[in-house]
């Protein structure tokens, strides 16, 4: 990984970022990425401590436009996904743009970037990564560059069109649907800062190793979102087909009409699936043929759903919870967005904080979902303004 210590032409350390006892404290990592899942993949090393500068052109992160909703004068996509960071504007199309970039990477020990091939021919970006051969760098594609899309654009909605997510979301009588949230970027991103962390882990355990050069590719990413139905179609053959809410392999295991909402029952298990029948009071489905394990139940889904509605509409959805919860059978309301949040297990938990935006508004933001040693890394700096560091980042290099 290299001296983590500060270096005559390095940025200037973050002080928001020294002290923290967080697991990447010391490390920097530069971030040349826009929109969505390269700026989580340095959210995620951020809220582990690492300090990240983010640099974006003139024009600023497109995600920055990307409203309505807004905070005040920022749009809350660009919020999500900047937090724990620095802002540094530079004009890859000029020589003292692109100046800047090579001293901030000369001392970050990995890059994070998603510029198309020949974007990255074109600005300069690709010869930057060939002149530092020992640092980690990660390169968010559209595909696996080399293939016939890797110079493609590419956005969330496209590779969940091409890497048949939305081929098994949605029902037959909706055709096929998108996810309601950007899946395939965000697993991209995830992808994105775990082959990062492994580049500089190598570096720690075999000192004097090069640089990895990593590849998260949006369009393969999404297609490991479908780990069991990719599975089921190369093992054996099975080709998914919408099944809406429904679980191929497993029933019941998807949301059942009560006398006022949904209850979605995840019975996994024969020994769960006795628990749910004794506990809703019916006792004859336990003896009926149609459904007496679980590969006659995913036969016969469909009646099944009609007998369990006909007694789950005696109850609401509440009354059922409480009755199921303490039989032992996994379910769960249908919640909305507002009902997730508000929920015991988050409203009184600490994955939600408030922050103070630059221009004082006010906003609530989900944090990492995990926890160092039992706590959970907070907001050490708020998504920054357009080049807010810009200033105090160059001054403190030319301080050396």
């Amino acid at each position: 990984m290299g001296d983590l210590s500060p270096e005559a032409d390095a940025w200037p350390e973050d002080a928001a970022s020294i002290g923290t006892g967080l697991p990447l404290e010391g490390v920097r990592v530069l971030d040349l990425s826009r929109v969505l899942a390269g700026p989580l993949a340095a959210m995620v090393l951020g809220d582990l401590g690492a300090d990240i500068i983010k640099v974006e052109q003139p024009s600023g992160d497109p995600v920055r436009q990307m409203s309505p909703p807004s905070i005040g004068d920022t749009s809350t996509y660009y919020v999500s996904v900047n937090r724990n960071r620095r802002s540094v504007v530079a004009d890859l199309t000029s020589p003292e743009g692109r100046r800047l970039v090579a001293r901030l990477a000369a001392s970050a020990d990995a890059v994070v970037e998603n510029f198309l091939p020949s974007q990255a021919e074109a600005l300069g970006i690709a010869a930057l990564r060939d002149a530092l051969p020992d640092l980690v760098w990660v390169t968010v594609s559209p595909a696996a560059l080399g293939g016939p899309l890797g110079d493609q654009p590419a956005f969330d909605l496209l590779a969940q069109a091409r890497s048949g997510l939305m081929g098994v979301s949605g029902t037959p009588e909706s055709g096929p649907m998108k996810t309601g949230a950007p899946v395939a970027d965000v697993v991209t991103g995830l992808y994105a800062a775990i082959g990062l962390l492994s580049g500089l882990l190598e570096q720690k355990l075999r000192p004097g190793s090069r640089g990895r050069r990593i590849e998260a590719p949006l369009l393969e990413s999404a297609i490991t979102v479908l780990i069991n139905q990719t599975a089921g179609f190369l093992g054996a053959g099975a080709e998914p087909r919408l099944l809406g809410n429904d679980h191929p392999s497993i029933v019941p295991y998807a949301p059942y009409r009560a006398a006022d909402r949904d209850v979605l029952l995840a019975v996994g298990t024969e020994p769960q699936w006795a628990r749910l029948v004794e506990a809703i009071g019916a006792p004859s489905l336990a003896t009926d043929v149609r459904f007496a394990r679980n590969a006659d139940r995913v036969e016969h889904r469909d009646e099944l759903r009609v007998e369990l509605e006909a007694v789950l509409g005696a109850r609401t959805c509440s009354e059922w919870i409480e009755v199921l919860g303490a039989a032992g059978v996994p379910c769960a309301p249908v919640n909305d967005v507002p009902a997730a949040l508000h929920q015991d297990q988050v409203a009184s938990g600490d994955l939600l904080a408030e922050v103070v935006l630059e221009d004082g508004s006010m906003t609530g933001m989900v944090l990492t979902p995990l926890r160092i040693d039992g706590r959970r890394p907070g907001v050490r700096r708020r998504p920054p303004g357009l080049g807010e560091h810009t200033a105090e980042i160059v001054a403190g290099m030319e301080r050396g």
